[in-house]
Protein backbone atom coordinates (compact mmCIF):
# COMPACT_ATOMS: atom_id res chain seq x y z
CA UNK A 1 0.00 0.00 0.00
CA UNK A 2 1.53 3.34 -1.04
CA UNK A 3 1.83 5.97 1.72
CA UNK A 4 0.69 9.56 1.10
CA UNK A 5 3.23 12.01 -0.34
CA UNK A 6 5.52 13.93 1.97
CA UNK A 7 5.37 17.73 2.16
CA UNK A 8 7.67 20.34 3.71
CA UNK A 9 7.32 20.49 7.51
CA UNK A 10 7.03 23.45 9.85
CA UNK A 11 8.90 23.49 13.17
CA UNK A 12 5.70 22.36 14.92
CA UNK A 13 5.29 19.44 12.52
CA UNK A 14 8.93 18.42 13.02
CA UNK A 15 8.45 18.37 16.79
CA UNK A 16 5.27 16.33 16.47
CA UNK A 17 7.06 13.89 14.19
CA UNK A 18 10.02 13.54 16.58
CA UNK A 19 7.74 12.85 19.54
CA UNK A 20 5.67 10.34 17.57
CA UNK A 21 8.85 8.56 16.42
CA UNK A 22 10.05 8.18 20.02
CA UNK A 23 6.71 6.82 21.22
CA UNK A 24 6.82 4.34 18.34
CA UNK A 25 9.79 2.68 20.06
CA UNK A 26 7.41 1.55 22.84
CA UNK A 27 6.45 -2.16 22.99
CA UNK A 28 2.83 -1.16 22.38
CA UNK A 29 3.70 -0.05 18.84
CA UNK A 30 6.44 -2.45 17.81
CA UNK A 31 4.18 -3.98 15.18
CA UNK A 32 3.93 -0.60 13.41
CA UNK A 33 6.57 -0.04 10.75
CA UNK A 34 7.30 3.68 10.37
CA UNK A 35 9.90 3.18 7.68
CA UNK A 36 7.28 3.80 5.00
CA UNK A 37 5.97 6.96 6.67
CA UNK A 38 7.21 10.05 4.82
CA UNK A 39 9.93 11.93 6.73
CA UNK A 40 10.76 9.06 9.11
CA UNK A 41 13.30 7.15 7.04
CA UNK A 42 16.32 9.12 8.28
CA UNK A 43 15.08 9.97 11.79
CA UNK A 44 17.06 8.50 14.71
CA UNK A 45 16.48 8.27 18.45
CA UNK A 46 19.32 10.74 19.10
CA UNK A 47 17.97 13.30 16.64
CA UNK A 48 14.40 12.97 17.94
CA UNK A 49 15.52 13.38 21.57
CA UNK A 50 17.34 16.59 20.67
CA UNK A 51 14.25 18.00 18.96
CA UNK A 52 12.00 17.20 21.93
CA UNK A 53 14.46 18.61 24.50
CA UNK A 54 14.80 21.89 22.59
CA UNK A 55 11.05 22.37 21.95
CA UNK A 56 9.18 25.14 23.82
CA UNK A 57 7.08 23.92 26.75
CA UNK A 58 3.97 25.43 25.18
CA UNK A 59 4.35 23.01 22.25
CA UNK A 60 5.68 19.86 23.94
CA UNK A 61 4.34 19.91 27.49
CA UNK A 62 6.11 18.69 30.61
CA UNK A 63 3.73 15.72 30.78
CA UNK A 64 4.51 14.79 27.16
CA UNK A 65 8.25 14.73 27.97
CA UNK A 66 7.73 12.57 31.05
CA UNK A 67 5.45 10.21 29.12
CA UNK A 68 7.87 9.69 26.23
CA UNK A 69 10.76 9.02 28.63
CA UNK A 70 8.56 6.49 30.45
CA UNK A 71 7.66 4.77 27.17
CA UNK A 72 11.30 4.61 26.10
CA UNK A 73 12.26 3.05 29.42
CA UNK A 74 9.28 0.69 29.24
CA UNK A 75 10.86 -0.50 26.01
CA UNK A 76 14.00 -1.34 27.98
CA UNK A 77 15.59 2.09 27.32
CA UNK A 78 17.19 0.91 24.06
CA UNK A 79 20.91 1.66 24.11
CA UNK A 80 20.47 4.08 27.00
CA UNK A 81 24.20 4.39 27.33
CA UNK A 82 24.52 5.34 23.68
CA UNK A 83 21.72 7.92 23.96
CA UNK A 84 22.43 9.01 27.56
CA UNK A 85 22.96 12.64 26.63
CA UNK A 86 19.63 12.86 24.83
CA UNK A 87 17.66 11.20 27.65
CA UNK A 88 19.29 13.52 30.19
CA UNK A 89 18.50 16.62 28.12
CA UNK A 90 14.82 15.69 27.80
CA UNK A 91 14.64 15.02 31.55
CA UNK A 92 16.36 18.34 32.25
CA UNK A 93 13.93 20.17 29.97
CA UNK A 94 10.98 18.68 31.94
CA UNK A 95 12.50 20.18 35.11
CA UNK A 96 13.39 23.50 33.51
CA UNK A 97 10.41 25.39 34.87
CA UNK A 98 10.60 23.93 38.37
CA UNK A 99 11.98 26.05 41.20
CA UNK A 100 13.14 25.12 44.69
CA UNK A 101 14.02 21.57 43.73
CA UNK A 102 15.24 19.62 46.77
CA UNK A 103 18.94 18.72 46.89
CA UNK A 104 19.79 15.68 44.81
CA UNK A 105 16.77 15.94 42.53
CA UNK A 106 17.83 16.56 38.98
CA UNK A 107 17.76 14.94 35.55
CA UNK A 108 19.64 11.85 36.72
CA UNK A 109 17.38 11.11 39.69
CA UNK A 110 14.31 11.78 37.53
CA UNK A 111 15.57 9.29 34.95
CA UNK A 112 16.26 6.74 37.69
CA UNK A 113 12.66 7.00 38.91
CA UNK A 114 11.33 6.76 35.36
CA UNK A 115 13.43 3.64 34.75
CA UNK A 116 12.33 2.06 38.03
CA UNK A 117 8.61 2.74 37.53
CA UNK A 118 8.64 1.70 33.86
CA UNK A 119 10.57 -1.50 34.61
CA UNK A 120 8.11 -2.39 37.39
CA UNK A 121 5.11 -1.44 35.25
CA UNK A 122 3.76 0.99 37.85
CA UNK A 123 2.58 4.58 37.26
CA UNK A 124 5.21 7.28 37.45
CA UNK A 125 3.19 9.26 40.01
CA UNK A 126 4.07 6.60 42.61
CA UNK A 127 7.70 7.79 42.65
CA UNK A 128 9.33 10.52 44.77
CA UNK A 129 10.26 12.53 41.67
CA UNK A 130 6.57 12.88 40.80
CA UNK A 131 6.06 15.07 43.86
CA UNK A 132 7.94 17.88 42.09
CA UNK A 133 5.32 18.12 39.35
CA UNK A 134 1.72 19.28 39.18
CA UNK A 135 -0.86 16.49 39.21
CA UNK A 136 -1.90 16.92 35.57
CA UNK A 137 1.76 16.65 34.52
CA UNK A 138 2.10 13.14 35.94
CA UNK A 139 -1.47 11.87 35.55
CA UNK A 140 -1.69 8.70 33.42
CA UNK A 141 2.08 8.53 32.82
CA UNK A 142 2.44 4.75 32.79
CA UNK A 143 -1.35 4.23 32.76
CA UNK A 144 -3.08 3.14 29.55
CA UNK A 145 -6.08 5.47 29.46
CA UNK A 146 -6.51 5.29 25.67
CA UNK A 147 -8.59 2.36 24.39
CA UNK A 148 -8.31 1.57 20.68
CA UNK A 149 -10.50 -0.80 18.70
CA UNK A 150 -11.60 -1.29 15.12
CA UNK A 151 -15.24 -0.61 14.23
CA UNK A 152 -17.35 -0.07 11.13
CA UNK A 153 -19.52 2.97 10.43
CA UNK A 154 -21.86 2.76 7.47
CA UNK A 155 -19.77 -0.03 5.97
CA UNK A 156 -16.50 1.94 6.41
CA UNK A 157 -13.65 0.67 8.61
CA UNK A 158 -12.87 3.14 11.39
CA UNK A 159 -10.85 3.51 14.59
CA UNK A 160 -12.57 3.86 17.97
CA UNK A 161 -10.49 5.93 20.48
CA UNK A 162 -11.93 6.06 24.00
CA UNK A 163 -10.97 7.17 27.51
CA UNK A 164 -12.84 7.04 30.81
CA UNK A 165 -11.61 8.20 34.20
CA UNK A 166 -12.53 9.87 37.49
CA UNK A 167 -10.88 13.01 38.84
CA UNK A 168 -11.25 15.42 41.73
CA UNK A 169 -10.44 18.39 39.47
CA UNK A 170 -13.05 21.19 39.78
CA UNK A 171 -16.21 20.53 37.78
CA UNK A 172 -16.17 24.02 36.28
CA UNK A 173 -12.67 23.50 34.90
CA UNK A 174 -13.49 20.08 33.41
CA UNK A 175 -16.68 21.51 31.87
CA UNK A 176 -14.57 24.26 30.26
CA UNK A 177 -12.24 21.56 28.90
CA UNK A 178 -15.25 19.87 27.28
CA UNK A 179 -16.24 23.13 25.51
CA UNK A 180 -14.90 22.94 21.91
CA UNK A 181 -14.18 26.67 21.93
CA UNK A 182 -11.31 25.89 24.31
CA UNK A 183 -9.83 22.81 22.61
CA UNK A 184 -7.00 24.63 20.89
CA UNK A 185 -5.56 25.55 24.31
CA UNK A 186 -5.20 21.90 25.32
CA UNK A 187 -2.58 19.57 23.87
CA UNK A 188 -0.91 22.13 21.55
CA UNK A 189 0.64 19.53 19.25
CA UNK A 190 -2.65 17.64 18.98
CA UNK A 191 -5.17 20.47 18.39
CA UNK A 192 -3.82 23.24 16.20
CA UNK A 193 -7.02 25.26 15.82
CA UNK A 194 -10.74 25.18 16.61
CA UNK A 195 -12.48 28.17 15.00
CA UNK A 196 -16.22 28.81 15.14
CA UNK A 197 -17.47 29.59 11.62
CA UNK A 198 -20.09 32.21 12.39
CA UNK A 199 -20.46 35.93 12.06
CA UNK A 200 -20.78 37.32 14.65
CA UNK A 201 -18.61 34.63 16.30
CA UNK A 202 -21.20 33.19 18.66
CA UNK A 203 -22.90 29.78 18.78
CA UNK A 204 -26.62 29.36 18.10
CA UNK A 205 -28.78 28.49 21.10
CA UNK A 206 -30.79 25.27 21.03
CA UNK A 207 -34.14 25.91 22.68
CA UNK A 208 -35.91 22.52 22.76
CA UNK A 209 -35.27 20.15 25.70
CA UNK A 210 -33.25 18.94 27.48
CA UNK A 211 -33.05 22.16 29.50
CA UNK A 212 -29.64 23.30 30.72
CA UNK A 213 -27.59 26.29 31.76
CA UNK A 214 -26.04 26.29 28.27
CA UNK A 215 -27.23 24.54 25.12
CA UNK A 216 -25.91 25.60 21.72
CA UNK A 217 -24.52 24.35 18.44
CA UNK A 218 -22.18 25.60 15.72
CA UNK A 219 -19.83 24.55 12.93
CA UNK A 220 -16.12 24.62 13.73
CA UNK A 221 -13.01 24.47 11.56
CA UNK A 222 -10.77 21.95 13.33
CA UNK A 223 -7.10 21.40 12.57
CA UNK A 224 -5.81 18.35 14.42
CA UNK A 225 -2.73 16.14 14.20
CA UNK A 226 -3.95 12.53 13.90
CA UNK A 227 -0.72 10.95 12.67
CA UNK A 228 -0.89 13.66 9.98
CA UNK A 229 -2.39 17.16 10.16
CA UNK A 230 -6.06 17.18 9.14
CA UNK A 231 -8.56 19.95 8.49
CA UNK A 232 -12.25 19.27 8.99
CA UNK A 233 -15.50 21.13 9.48
CA UNK A 234 -17.37 19.70 12.47
CA UNK A 235 -20.97 20.14 13.58
CA UNK A 236 -20.72 20.57 17.35
CA UNK A 237 -23.38 20.75 20.07
CA UNK A 238 -22.65 21.72 23.68
CA UNK A 239 -24.93 21.19 26.67
CA UNK A 240 -24.40 21.92 30.35
CA UNK A 241 -26.46 21.68 33.52
CA UNK A 242 -25.40 21.97 37.19
CA UNK A 243 -24.12 18.38 37.36
CA UNK A 244 -23.05 17.55 33.80
CA UNK A 245 -21.46 19.01 30.70
CA UNK A 246 -21.27 17.37 27.29
CA UNK A 247 -20.58 18.02 23.65
CA UNK A 248 -21.01 15.97 20.50
CA UNK A 249 -19.44 16.41 17.10
CA UNK A 250 -19.89 14.94 13.64
CA UNK A 251 -18.15 15.49 10.34
CA UNK A 252 -19.69 18.13 8.08
CA UNK A 253 -16.83 18.26 5.56
CA UNK A 254 -13.25 17.06 5.18
CA UNK A 255 -11.48 20.18 3.90
CA UNK A 256 -8.47 18.26 2.59
CA UNK A 257 -10.43 15.12 1.61
CA UNK A 258 -8.53 12.95 4.10
CA UNK A 259 -11.37 11.89 6.43
CA UNK A 260 -14.46 9.74 5.83
CA UNK A 261 -15.73 9.55 9.43
CA UNK A 262 -15.13 11.86 12.39
CA UNK A 263 -17.63 11.74 15.24
CA UNK A 264 -17.76 11.36 19.00
CA UNK A 265 -18.49 13.07 22.30
CA UNK A 266 -17.05 14.41 25.54
CA UNK A 267 -18.96 14.10 28.82
CA UNK A 268 -18.28 15.00 32.43
CA UNK A 269 -20.74 14.18 35.23
CA UNK A 270 -20.44 15.48 38.78
CA UNK A 271 -21.54 12.92 41.38
CA UNK A 272 -20.80 13.32 45.10
CA UNK A 273 -17.77 15.52 44.48
CA UNK A 274 -16.18 13.20 41.91
CA UNK A 275 -16.04 13.98 38.21
CA UNK A 276 -16.48 11.05 35.81
CA UNK A 277 -15.14 11.86 32.34
CA UNK A 278 -15.80 9.99 29.08
CA UNK A 279 -14.19 10.88 25.75
CA UNK A 280 -14.79 9.18 22.39
CA UNK A 281 -13.51 9.78 18.88
CA UNK A 282 -14.43 7.58 15.90
CA UNK A 283 -12.28 8.36 12.89
CA UNK A 284 -11.68 6.85 9.47
CA UNK A 285 -9.04 8.04 7.01
CA UNK A 286 -9.76 8.19 3.29
CA UNK A 287 -6.33 6.65 2.68
CA UNK A 288 -6.35 3.27 4.41
CA UNK A 289 -2.59 3.47 4.99
CA UNK A 290 -3.17 6.03 7.76
CA UNK A 291 -5.65 3.73 9.51
CA UNK A 292 -2.85 1.19 9.97
CA UNK A 293 -0.88 3.59 12.19
CA UNK A 294 -3.84 5.31 13.87
CA UNK A 295 -2.97 3.74 17.24
CA UNK A 296 0.03 6.07 17.41
CA UNK A 297 -2.37 8.89 18.25
CA UNK A 298 -2.75 7.52 21.80
CA UNK A 299 0.22 9.36 23.40
CA UNK A 300 -1.01 12.69 22.01
CA UNK A 301 -4.63 11.90 22.86
CA UNK A 302 -3.58 11.08 26.44
CA UNK A 303 -1.62 14.32 26.79
CA UNK A 304 -4.71 16.24 25.65
CA UNK A 305 -6.82 14.29 28.18
CA UNK A 306 -4.43 15.34 30.99
CA UNK A 307 -5.59 18.93 30.62
CA UNK A 308 -9.00 17.78 31.90
CA UNK A 309 -7.52 17.07 35.35
CA UNK A 310 -5.75 20.42 35.87
CA UNK A 311 -6.30 21.59 39.43
CA UNK A 312 -6.94 18.06 40.70
CA UNK A 313 -4.93 15.90 43.06
CA UNK A 314 -6.12 12.43 42.05
CA UNK A 315 -7.28 10.89 38.79
CA UNK A 316 -8.08 7.22 38.23
CA UNK A 317 -8.64 5.32 35.00
CA UNK A 318 -11.97 3.48 34.91
CA UNK A 319 -13.07 0.41 32.98
CA UNK A 320 -15.23 1.47 30.03
CA UNK A 321 -18.93 1.93 30.75
CA UNK A 322 -19.60 2.75 27.09
CA UNK A 323 -19.65 -0.06 24.57
CA UNK A 324 -19.95 -0.22 20.81
CA UNK A 325 -22.70 -2.37 19.36
CA UNK A 326 -21.76 -5.61 17.73
CA UNK A 327 -23.38 -7.69 15.01
CA UNK A 328 -24.69 -10.46 17.19
CA UNK A 329 -27.95 -12.33 17.56
CA UNK A 330 -30.87 -10.30 16.19
CA UNK A 331 -32.89 -11.55 19.14
CA UNK A 332 -30.59 -9.81 21.62
CA UNK A 333 -33.12 -7.00 22.10
CA UNK A 334 -35.77 -9.58 22.95
CA UNK A 335 -33.46 -11.20 25.49
CA UNK A 336 -32.90 -7.83 27.16
CA UNK A 337 -36.64 -7.19 27.33
CA UNK A 338 -37.31 -10.63 28.81
CA UNK A 339 -34.62 -10.02 31.43
CA UNK A 340 -36.18 -6.68 32.31
CA UNK A 341 -39.66 -8.25 32.46
CA UNK A 342 -38.60 -11.22 34.56
CA UNK A 343 -37.09 -8.90 37.14
CA UNK A 344 -35.73 -10.72 40.16
CA UNK A 345 -36.10 -14.12 38.57
CA UNK A 346 -33.72 -13.29 35.73
CA UNK A 347 -31.05 -11.47 37.75
CA UNK A 348 -29.46 -14.56 39.36
CA UNK A 349 -28.95 -16.11 35.91
CA UNK A 350 -27.40 -12.91 34.59
CA UNK A 351 -25.07 -12.65 37.59
CA UNK A 352 -24.10 -16.31 37.30
CA UNK A 353 -23.39 -15.98 33.57
CA UNK A 354 -21.18 -12.91 34.10
CA UNK A 355 -19.33 -14.55 36.97
CA UNK A 356 -18.62 -17.64 34.87
CA UNK A 357 -17.51 -15.53 31.90
CA UNK A 358 -15.02 -13.56 33.98
CA UNK A 359 -13.54 -16.70 35.59
CA UNK A 360 -13.24 -18.51 32.25
CA UNK A 361 -11.54 -15.48 30.71
CA UNK A 362 -9.07 -15.27 33.63
CA UNK A 363 -8.28 -19.00 33.44
CA UNK A 364 -9.74 -19.69 36.89
CA UNK A 365 -12.54 -22.08 35.89
CA UNK A 366 -12.30 -25.83 36.44
CA UNK A 367 -14.60 -28.90 36.40
CA UNK A 368 -15.68 -28.54 40.09
CA UNK A 369 -16.74 -24.96 39.32
CA UNK A 370 -18.84 -26.17 36.40
CA UNK A 371 -20.64 -28.76 38.57
CA UNK A 372 -21.29 -26.31 41.38
CA UNK A 373 -22.59 -23.58 39.04
CA UNK A 374 -24.78 -26.09 37.21
CA UNK A 375 -26.47 -27.10 40.46
CA UNK A 376 -27.06 -23.42 41.33
CA UNK A 377 -28.64 -22.75 37.96
CA UNK A 378 -30.92 -25.82 37.97
CA UNK A 379 -32.07 -25.14 41.53
CA UNK A 380 -33.08 -21.62 40.58
CA UNK A 381 -34.65 -22.72 37.30
CA UNK A 382 -36.90 -25.23 39.09
CA UNK A 383 -38.32 -22.40 41.19
CA UNK A 384 -38.89 -20.07 38.22
CA UNK A 385 -40.09 -22.55 35.61
CA UNK A 386 -43.81 -22.16 36.21
CA UNK A 387 -43.80 -18.36 35.76
CA UNK A 388 -41.44 -18.53 32.77
CA UNK A 389 -43.64 -21.14 31.03
CA UNK A 390 -46.82 -19.15 31.58
CA UNK A 391 -45.45 -15.91 30.14
CA UNK A 392 -43.81 -17.69 27.18
CA UNK A 393 -47.03 -19.51 26.21
CA UNK A 394 -48.87 -16.16 26.25
CA UNK A 395 -46.30 -14.81 23.76
CA UNK A 396 -46.67 -17.89 21.55
CA UNK A 397 -50.48 -17.48 21.54
CA UNK A 398 -50.05 -13.81 20.50
CA UNK A 399 -47.74 -14.76 17.61
CA UNK A 400 -50.15 -17.53 16.54
CA UNK A 401 -52.98 -14.99 16.33
CA UNK A 402 -51.14 -12.00 14.74
CA UNK A 403 -48.07 -13.53 13.09
CA UNK A 404 -44.46 -12.47 13.56
CA UNK A 405 -45.44 -8.80 13.44
CA UNK A 406 -46.72 -9.32 16.96
CA UNK A 407 -43.12 -9.52 18.08
CA UNK A 408 -41.43 -11.90 20.47
CA UNK A 409 -41.27 -9.59 23.47
CA UNK A 410 -42.96 -10.11 26.85
CA UNK A 411 -46.09 -8.24 27.96
CA UNK A 412 -45.55 -4.52 28.48
CA UNK A 413 -42.61 -4.19 26.07
CA UNK A 414 -42.74 -2.11 22.91
CA UNK A 415 -44.31 -4.16 20.03
CA UNK A 416 -42.36 -1.93 17.63
CA UNK A 417 -39.09 -3.00 19.23
CA UNK A 418 -40.09 -6.62 18.90
CA UNK A 419 -40.86 -6.11 15.24
CA UNK A 420 -37.43 -4.52 14.70
CA UNK A 421 -35.81 -7.65 16.11
CA UNK A 422 -37.79 -10.09 13.97
CA UNK A 423 -37.20 -8.05 10.82
CA UNK A 424 -33.49 -7.92 11.58
CA UNK A 425 -33.38 -11.68 12.09
CA UNK A 426 -34.70 -12.39 8.60
CA UNK A 427 -32.95 -9.51 6.80
CA UNK A 428 -29.53 -10.15 8.30
CA UNK A 429 -29.31 -6.52 9.47
CA UNK A 430 -27.62 -5.87 12.83
CA UNK A 431 -29.76 -4.88 15.80
CA UNK A 432 -28.65 -1.54 17.28
CA UNK A 433 -26.82 -2.29 20.50
CA UNK A 434 -25.40 1.06 21.62
CA UNK A 435 -25.37 1.15 25.39
CA UNK A 436 -23.78 2.30 28.60
CA UNK A 437 -23.37 1.24 32.20
CA UNK A 438 -24.87 3.77 34.61
CA UNK A 439 -23.49 3.80 38.19
CA UNK A 440 -26.30 4.20 40.74
CA UNK A 441 -25.44 4.75 44.39
CA UNK A 442 -27.02 2.17 46.70
CA UNK A 443 -28.44 0.05 43.88
CA UNK A 444 -29.02 -3.63 44.74
CA UNK A 445 -29.18 -6.60 42.41
CA UNK A 446 -32.80 -7.15 43.42
CA UNK A 447 -33.79 -3.61 42.36
CA UNK A 448 -35.50 -2.78 39.09
CA UNK A 449 -34.95 0.36 37.05
CA UNK A 450 -36.76 1.95 34.13
CA UNK A 451 -35.70 4.77 31.84
CA UNK A 452 -37.46 7.94 30.81
CA UNK A 453 -37.51 9.05 27.19
CA UNK A 454 -33.97 9.97 26.13
CA UNK A 455 -33.54 13.30 24.34
CA UNK A 456 -30.59 14.21 22.11
CA UNK A 457 -28.50 17.27 22.98
CA UNK A 458 -27.90 17.85 19.25
CA UNK A 459 -29.83 20.32 17.14
CA UNK A 460 -33.21 18.81 16.33
CA UNK A 461 -33.45 17.06 19.71
CA UNK A 462 -34.30 13.55 18.48
CA UNK A 463 -35.92 11.30 21.09
CA UNK A 464 -35.59 7.63 21.98
CA UNK A 465 -38.91 6.53 23.52
CA UNK A 466 -38.66 4.85 26.90
CA UNK A 467 -40.21 1.74 25.34
CA UNK A 468 -37.10 1.44 23.13
CA UNK A 469 -34.70 1.52 26.09
CA UNK A 470 -33.83 -1.74 27.85
CA UNK A 471 -32.51 -1.47 31.42
CA UNK A 472 -30.99 -4.36 33.38
CA UNK A 473 -29.46 -4.26 36.85
CA UNK A 474 -26.26 -6.26 37.20
CA UNK A 475 -23.15 -6.72 39.30
CA UNK A 476 -19.97 -5.50 37.62
CA UNK A 477 -16.57 -7.14 37.71
CA UNK A 478 -15.40 -4.78 40.46
CA UNK A 479 -18.28 -5.91 42.69
CA UNK A 480 -20.41 -2.78 42.32
CA UNK A 481 -24.00 -2.91 41.09
CA UNK A 482 -25.04 -0.72 38.16
CA UNK A 483 -27.76 -0.34 35.53
CA UNK A 484 -26.96 -1.40 31.97
CA UNK A 485 -28.87 0.81 29.52
CA UNK A 486 -29.27 -0.07 25.84
CA UNK A 487 -31.38 1.14 22.96
CA UNK A 488 -33.17 -1.36 20.75
CA UNK A 489 -34.10 1.35 18.24
CA UNK A 490 -31.91 1.12 15.13
CA UNK A 491 -33.44 4.19 13.47
CA UNK A 492 -32.40 7.04 15.80
CA UNK A 493 -29.56 9.30 14.63
CA UNK A 494 -26.14 9.25 16.28
CA UNK A 495 -25.58 11.61 19.18
CA UNK A 496 -25.69 11.92 22.95
CA UNK A 497 -29.08 11.30 24.57
CA UNK A 498 -29.94 12.30 28.13
CA UNK A 499 -32.69 11.27 30.50
CA UNK A 500 -33.20 9.70 33.92
CA UNK A 501 -33.50 6.30 35.57
CA UNK A 502 -36.16 5.65 38.17
CA UNK A 503 -37.70 2.76 40.03
CA UNK A 504 -40.98 1.39 38.61
CA UNK A 505 -42.86 3.41 41.26
CA UNK A 506 -41.21 6.66 40.12
CA UNK A 507 -38.40 7.14 42.68
CA UNK A 508 -35.47 8.94 40.93
CA UNK A 509 -32.24 6.94 40.71
CA UNK A 510 -29.69 8.61 38.44
CA UNK A 511 -29.28 10.56 35.20
CA UNK A 512 -28.67 8.66 31.96
CA UNK A 513 -26.21 9.82 29.28
CA UNK A 514 -26.28 7.41 26.34
CA UNK A 515 -24.19 7.94 23.21
CA UNK A 516 -25.52 6.37 20.02
CA UNK A 517 -22.52 5.85 17.76
CA UNK A 518 -24.17 3.99 14.85
CA UNK A 519 -20.96 1.95 14.77
CA UNK A 520 -20.57 -1.81 14.87
CA UNK A 521 -17.57 -3.84 15.91
CA UNK A 522 -15.37 -4.76 13.00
Amino acid sequence: MTPPPYSEESDVDARYRALLFLHAQSPAFRDIDLSGLPGYEELSIDAALQVVAAAPLDQISVSARLAVLYDLNRAGAPDRGLHATGYREVAGSALAGKTDLPPGLGPDSLLDDLVASASAGVPFDTTSSAEMFDHHETAFVGVDVCEIRRVRVGGIDATWIYSEFETDAPFRDVADWVDPRNWHTWGPLFFRRMDLLMSPPAPVDINPPPPGEQHWHGVFHEEVALVQVLNTLLRCSYWRDPAAAAMTYDLKDSVDDEIDVDRGFLLVTDVDGVRRVQVLKIVSFTTDWWDLVARLVCPFWTDWVRFAVRGGTKSVRLPPTLFAPGIGSPLAACVDAWVAFAGESAKPYLGLAEDVAYRVRDGEYATPDLLRDGMRAWDRLAKDWARAWTTWTQTVDRVAEHGLDAGLLPPGASPEAGTHAVTAMFSGAPTQRDGAVVPVAGLKETDRAVSSDLVSIDAGSATIPATDVAVTVQRLQDGTVAARVQTTNAAVPQGLYVGRLATPDGRPLAPVHLYVSRATRA
